[in-house]
C-alpha cells in the first residue's frame, strides 16, 4: 500500500484505527488486547512505519472502557484527538519507550474532558 506519510493522513488513519479498535472491543466483543492486536497487525503490514506507529498508538485508545469513550461517535472524536497530539509531539522523546501509551492515554483523557462537557 503506498501511502504517503503527512499530518492529514496520520489524522485520518488515527480516527479510523480508534474507531475500528472501539468496535471490535465493544460491538464485535473480541476484547480490549485481542481488539489492539488485529488493528496494530494490520497497521503494521500494510503501513510505513511512522504511519503504523500512529495507528498502533491510536488503537490504545479505542482499547477503553464505555466509562471512557461511551459511543462510536465519542471513538471518532478521540481518533480526532489522538491524531492531532500525534502530529503535535512527534519530535518529543524520540525513541524514548512508554511515548505511545502516554500519548494515547494523554488523548483518551482529553477525549473524557470533552465528552464531561458536552454530557
Amino acid at each position: 500500500m503506498n501511502i504517503k506519510v503527512n499530518n492529514r493522513n496520520m489524522v485520518i488513519l488515527s480516527i479510523m484505527s480508534v474507531a475500528i479498535t472501539w468496535l471490535l472491543n465493544h460491538e464485535v466483543g473480541y476484547g480490549a488486547v485481542v481488539s489492539n492486536g488485529v488493528v496494530g497487525v494490520i497497521g503494521a503490514i500494510l503501513l510505513p512505519g511512522p504511519l503504523a506507529g500512529a495507528v498502533f498508538t491510536s488503537s490504545f485508545v479505542g482499547m477503553s472502557g464505555l466509562n471512557v469513550i461511551p459511543s462510536l461517535t465519542w471513538a471518532v472524536v478521540g481518533g480526532a484527538v489522538v491524531g492531532v497530539v500525534i502530529v503535535l509531539t512527534k519530535e518529543i522523546y524520540v525513541g524514548i519507550g512508554g511515548k505511545g501509551g502516554t500519548t494515547a492515554a494523554t488523548s483518551a483523557l482529553i477525549t473524557k474532558a470533552i465528552i464531561s462537557i458536552f454530557n
